[in-house]
């Protein structure tokens, strides 16, 4: 709970925003729906440009870790964000877990900021300029969600940080609600965590992918011509239900598929 000295009314405004933002949450059952709003209602509040989200829901399924973006962003960078060791993403997870589950806040015109000095680095390297992130958590303690906005179009302030705690149960809940109808969905394109979506080929153009190549580099590796590539590619896409490569790296990673 905020303390008193923390209380942040919300203006007329404000208020209808987030309004939009919850009552269009309950409608959210696909990717293609989370992504519109992510990019549509949400932006009202927090004016991001990259949004990655990270699912675990305990058992023994592979973690989840889906990207919302209005840009094109290198599948290969992609990757090296959310890797388990060392990868900012969990890294911030680490943080914002570390400081009692609260809003975290990264900006440089808080460049003093104990956290912002910690990866004040790979924010500039990685050009993903302000970050604000926040979660949520289970009875344990043990994180089930976490949601990293990335290269906010203004300075962050405690005002974000607020937003941020209004807006996590209805993140979470859309977050999940997606996921089970791609888990679940009735043309059981993903059924059964053993089932094997791509075949051996097609695992190793994703690995290509991955590592930053184009079709052109990735015919070259194989021996195998551009055109034969950009098929498998299309069989890809399409099996793991996808609408890009990026998306088909991310999906890939959080399937384990790739590792």
């Amino acid at each position: 709970m905020r303390d008193t000295e923390r209380f942040i009314a919300l203006t007329e405004r404000e208020i209808e925003y987030l309004f939009r933002i919850i009552d269009s949450s309950t409608c959210i059952t696909q990717r293609h729906q989370f992504f519109l709003w992510a990019q549509g209602e949400v932006q009202s509040l927090l004016p991001h440009v990259m949004l990655v989200c990270i699912f675990d829901d305990g058992s023994e399924e592979s973690i989840s870790i889906e990207k919302f973006s209005r840009t094109e962003f290198c599948a290969a960078k992609f990757s090296d964000l959310c890797r388990a060791e060392g990868g900012i993403i969990f890294r911030l997870m680490s943080a914002w877990s570390a400081d009692e589950n609260q809003p975290l806040l990264l900006c440089p015109s808080k460049p003093q900021a104990i956290a912002y000095r910690q990866f004040a680095n790979d924010l500039k390297r990685d050009a993903l300029d302000r970050i604000a992130a926040h979660g949520m958590h289970d009875t344990s303690g043990r994180t089930s969600s976490f949601f990293a906005f990335t290269q906010f179009s203004v300075p962050l302030t405690e005002r974000h940080a607020y937003f941020l705690e209004l807006l996590m149960p209805h993140m979470h809940t859309a977050l999940v609600r997606m996921l089970f109808h791609e888990r679940h969905r009735k043309d059981g394109a993903v059924t059964g965590k053993n089932r094997k979506l791509i075949t051996d080929r097609e695992t190793e153009i994703l690995r290509h992918v991955q590592s930053g190549k184009n079709n052109q580099e990735i015919a070259q590796s194989l021996n195998i011509s551009p055109l034969t590539v950009k098929n498998h590619m299309q069989k890809i896409l399409r099996k793991l239900d996808v609408n890009n490569r990026a998306h088909a790296v991310a999906k890939a990673m959080a399937l384990k598929i790739t590792l």
